[in-house]
Order: C-alpha cells, then sequence, then structure tokens
C-alpha cells in the first residue's frame, strides 16, 4: 500500500517517518512536489491545516483513505471526499498523548502566569531572592470552556493539582464523565458570561467553526474578573484579538497564556508576541514524544485496517 505524508514538516522528519512505517510504500511531499507525487498515493496523510484541495484530490486517482494527523479538521475538503468516495479519518486526542500534551501546556502557562516566571527569572539573574510572590494554583477555580477530550483532560490535571474545577459546554455532558474528569460544575456556553466571575483561570479548550470563530470578544474579556488569567490551547479564530489586546492593555486582565495565535505563523509585529503579560508558545501542545508515538499509531491501525478490508477508526467521512 502507498501512502504520502503531505506538509513541509512531514519532508523534513522523511527518514524517520520511513523508518516508522516499515512494511509500506512510504514517501513525504510538500507544495512543490504534491502534484507531481499524489497521482499514486492510496492512503494521504495530513496535518490539521494543511489538507489539499479539490484539484489535488481528484488528480489522486488510487487514493481510498485521507487520515488526518490529529483530530483538527481544517484545512480537510470533506464534500469533494465525500464526491470521490474517499474516506476521511482523523486521530482522537485522549489516549493518544495528543489531549494529554494540550493539558500540559495550558497547566505550563498558568504555572509561568501565576509565579511570574519572567520577573522571576530576572531577579534570580541579579541576584535577589524570595521575590516575585506567586499565584499558587491550589484553590483557586478554573473553568474549562469545551468538554471534549481535550477538555476534559485539561480538567483532570487541575483538580489533581487541588483546584476547584467548573465545565462549560455546547451541550450537556453525561455526569459520570464531569466526575472523571474532577468537575464540580458544568454549565452551558450561553452563561459563560456568568460563569467566568469568580474563576482566577479560564480555559479555552473550544471547538473551532464557523460558530465559534470570535467567539472569546469584548464582551467576555469584560466578564472576566481583573486578577484572572485566560489560557488559550484549542485555536487561535477562537479569540477576538484585538479585543484581547485592549483588555491587557487596560489591566482589566492579569494575564494571557496562548499556544495559539489567530494567524500562523504570525506577523512578527503582532502586539502580543511581545507583550509583558503574556506568555507565548508556538502551538506545541499536542507534539510531544508521546504524542507521536501514540498518533503514530493509531494511523498505522487504521492503515492495516485498511489493508484488511476493516471498518476503520475515527470516521469523519
Amino acid at each position: 500500500m502507498k501512502i504520502l505524508f503531505y506538509s513541509r514538516e512531514f519532508v523534513k522528519i522523511h527518514d524517520a517517518i520511513l523508518s516508522e512505517m516499515s512494511g509500506y510504500e512510504v514517501d513525504t511531499a510538500d507544495e512543490g512536489t504534491i502534484e507531481e507525487k499524489i497521482g499514486l498515493a492510496e492512503v494521504l496523510v495530513t496535518r490539521p491545516g494543511g489538507g489539499v484541495g479539490a484539484e489535488i484530490l481528484r488528480a489522486a486517482r488510487k487514493l481510498k483513505l485521507q487520515q488526518q494527523w490529529g483530530t483538527g479538521l481544517e484545512g480537510l475538503d470533506l464534500t469533494t471526499c465525500r464526491e470521490l468516495g474517499v474516506t476521511v479519518c482523523n486521530v482522537p486526542s485522549q489516549g493518544t498523548g495528543n489531549a494529554e500534551g494540550v493539558a500540559e501546556i495550558a497547566l505550563l502557562h498558568m504555572l509561568l502566569l501565576g509565579r511570574k516566571y519572567a520577573f522571576a527569572q530576572e531577579n534570580a539573574r541579579n541576584g535577589k531572592l524570595f521575590s516575585p510572590s506567586g499565584i499558587s494554583l491550589w484553590r483557586k477555580t478554573a473553568c474549562v470552556v469545551g468538554l471534549g477530550n481535550v477538555g476534559r483532560t485539561i480538567a483532570g490535571r487541575l483538580a489533581a493539582m487541588g483546584m476547584n474545577v467548573k465545565g462549560v459546554n455546547r451541550s450537556s455532558v453525561e455526569p459520570s464523565r464531569l466526575k472523571e474528569a474532577g468537575i464540580k460544575e458544568s454549565f452551558l456556553l450561553d452563561q459563560l458570561r456568568d460563569v467566568v466571575s469568580g474563576c482566577r483561570f479560564v480555559v479555552a479548550a473550544l471547538e473551532f467553526n464557523n460558530e465559534t470563530r470570535g467567539f472569546f470578544d469584548e464582551s467576555f474579556f469584560r466578564a472576566m474578573d481583573k486578577n484572572s488569567f485566560f489560557i488559550n490551547v484549542a485555536r487561535g479564530g477562537l479569540v477576538d484579538e484585538e479585543a484581547l489586546l485592549r483588555a491587557l492593555d487596560e489591566k482589566r486582565l492579569a494575564g494571557a497564556g496562548l499556544d495559539v495565535l489567530a494567524e500562523e505563523p504570525p506577523h512578527l509585529d503582532n502586539p502580543l508576541l511581545n507583550h509583558p503579560l503574556v506568555t507565548l508558545t508556538p502551538h506545541i501542545g499536542g507534539l510531544t514524544d508521546e504524542a507521536r508515538k501514540g498518533i503514530l499509531d493509531f494511523i498505522k491501525d487504521n492503515i492495516a485496517r485498511l489493508a484488511r478490508g476493516e471498518e476503520l477508526l475515527s470516521k469523519v467521512v
């Protein structure tokens, strides 16, 4: 079976992919080589946001499966895949290392902000001890917005830190799942602006789509407490960045931790990149050793199922 991994990132780790996909005919392609290589591919592996358009899909005469690397469906031309009879699958976040990695990056930003890490580093370099005094996560209230696999995984980590965790979701969640994640109270999305009052940390783990684009807007940031922190480990498009910037500049927020931005890679003049109240990571939440292994194992299993004619896992189309 011929498998094509498509993205510049995959091309960079071409040899590693070959070694981990023994037993298959494997190649990698980027924007410059996809057209010449797609015709022979039976499986196309794409990263979130890096799918191919209708023209490329129509040229993929042997394509049976487009397998997304991760959970995000951005960049997938689902309409054309349906038309051509190409199955589309993604990778569940929980249990593959993805959700677990994103939960850890959320916790990292909360700790960096709460313990004033940049200021602490500066003091350490200048020989100053016992300053600054930080904010403990223990006993604080956190609100996790979006209670899918990632949101519940985040909530479980925060509960283990001794935090009081509230959850907000578009629809009701089974009580057993809430209890397993350590979520003491849950609310619907239209209640969010009332729920965030009294929450020291608000973590965005919401699915990004046309309905949620710019969801975290001016009215949301005005509803947050002045001593609270906003964390986004989902998608940058969920946030009205101008509204976030105003909230930070006007000291209506204590800070923000961002693993994602609305435009990626960002313009270097984006004021959030160097804002003193912002901690930044370059969309690395799910980029860990365990996530790479877990996602690749899932993809290899799906490809093996395809070869055996068995039902594929995590089908989207």
